[in-house]
């Protein structure tokens, strides 16, 4: 376990830099990570407690020793990192260095993996083995002990369950229990099981996609009492009960927050956790550089961030910059100044963006970026424009009026969010996200220089209709 330096809002940026690497990322504030390693498969895990996302979970598949690298929300206020190794590959734990840059900005620098003869065994003999599906109707978050027992927590459907009790009592027994339809959530690790609680010495949980099922075997103690579970769905708590026969009921399970799964839309009972949001900053009019109109456009990502990955690999960095470049262009052409955070493919950070559009002044600013999610939810598709004050809003509102309906993709809607760049800009602000690499309809798009040249013409469109008052 390696624990460091206060915590967060929301973790706004990441990215796995594979010639040097390392993870690199960024928050909106001061943060606390901690960082673990885990087995079954080799995971770097790093929590961000008291940080939500700022953006929707997503992966990067890397190659090589590392498989990919994914965000998710843990729970209700931690955000999670994780760096997987692929099958064969270990690192030593001592080897692995996290440092803070600043105090919301850290890179988590691996040594070297190398190939690993045999594959580490998890802590306390506990196992879970087996890859997400995304086909089943029932998800297996996480197993903790109770005052009681233990408690199995699911989401999505009830499970439909098999048991097989195995073992004479004055002998090691087990007890089996088969779960159907149901998949291993990817942030279930055998690190966060129990471990020698009352009378069971070991866990071993494995997934059969084939067949859609989860095994979860119970190793007991020799002469343990008998176990009972029951499958429940009461309020919030869903999942398996598992207590001896002299037991108390659900009631007495603690509620505590479910982990939830990067790559599992939450089921309507349980929506995710709102993020907070603070006091509004005062309406700003638009400002004007030494009596002109100047827009500052953001193209997102860059250099050694490529920003989302997404289906056959398509960059986000690739999709973004042509499109705001055109936008510069069309905006020149109609007589208006702009101001470019990057006119090249340049690594740059987030406070160096607010201060190019703070310290010339900008009337307005637009970051321009694609949207990502899970590989695995390719169902998810379309637009949407954020803006943080109300100053903002008419930004965004117009905008994504323009843009929405030229781009023929799915309509998202325009959002408030806590975004560095729109919440440390001093002019009005929005972020624009043209649509998912991630989206199986979406990304034909995003690949096509045809459509992109549909979205800067969109884009300028909205932003010259935003001025028109002040052009006059």
């Amino acid at each position: 376990m390696f624990t460091l330096p206060a915590e967060a809002a929301q973790l706004e940026s990441w990215w796995f830099d594979a010639r040097e690497n390392q993870l690199v990322f960024t928050t909106d504030s001061a943060v606390r990570p901690r960082a673990q390693m885990v087995f079954n498969p080799t995971r770097i895990v790093i929590d961000l407690p008291g940080t939500t996302l700022g953006r929707p979970p997503t992966n990067q598949a890397i190659g090589g020793a590392i498989r990919e690298v994914r965000s998710g929300q843990f729970d209700a206020r931690t955000a999670r990192l994780v760096i997987e190794l692929s099958a064969g590959y270990t690192v030593n734990p001592r080897d692995i260095e996290v440092r803070g840059i600043r105090g919301n900005r850290w890179v988590v620098q691996l040594p070297q993996p190398e190939v690993s003869e045999t594959a580490p065994t998890a802590n306390a003999g506990n196992s879970v083995t087996g890859d997400f599906s995304n086909d089943a109707t029932t998800f297996l978050s996480n197993v903790r002990a109770t005052p009681d027992g233990f408690f199995v927590r699911t989401s999505g459907q009830i499970p439909t369950i098999n048991l097989e009790r195995r073992g004479d009592r004055g002998e090691e027994r087990q007890i089996i229990i088969d779960l159907f339809n149901t998949s291993i959530s990817p942030f279930l690790d055998a690190e966060s099981l129990p471990r020698n609680r009352y009378s069971v010495s070991r866990w071993d949980i494995t997934q059969d996609n084939q067949n859609l099922t989860t095994r979860i075997v119970m190793t007991l103690s020799p002469n343990s009492p008998d176990w009972e579970i029951t499958p429940t769905n009461i309020g919030n708590q869903k999942g398996l009960v598992i207590i001896p026969p002299s037991g108390v009921s659900i009631s007495s399970i603690p509620d505590r927050p479910q982990a939830v799964d990067p790559t599992i839309a939450v089921p309507p009972s349980s929506p995710p956790p709102a993020i907070p949001q603070p006091s509004q900053p005062p309406i700003l009019p638009p400002s004007v550089n030494n009596g002109r109109i100047l827009v500052a456009i953001d193209p997102g990502h860059g250099g050694r961030d490529p920003g989302a990955v997404g289906i056959g690999g398509l960059q986000e960095k690739n999709v973004v910059f042509p499109v705001s470049m055109r936008v510069a262009e069309l905006l020149r052409e109609a007589g208006v100044d702009v101001v470019m955070t990057r006119t090249s493919d340049l690594t740059l950070d987030l406070e160096p963006r607010v201060a190019i559009a703070n310290n010339t002044n900008a009337t307005i600013f637009l970051s321009i970026h694609a949207n990502a999610i899970s590989l695995s939810r390719p169902d998810v598709n379309g637009v949407e424009t954020y803006y943080y004050s109300e100053s903002g809003r008419q930004l965004a509102s117009i905008i994504h009026a323009n843009v929405q309906p030229a781009s023929g993709l799915g309509n998202r809607g325009v959002k408030q969010a806590r975004f560095y760049v729109l919440r440390n800009t001093a002019m009005p602000a929005a972020l624009l996200e043209l649509g998912f690499v991630t989206g199986a309809e979406d990304v034909v798009k995003l690949r096509d220089p045809a459509w992109q040249e549909r979205m800067a013409q969109a884009i300028t469109r909205g932003i010259l209709q935003y001025l028109e008052p002040y052009r006059r």
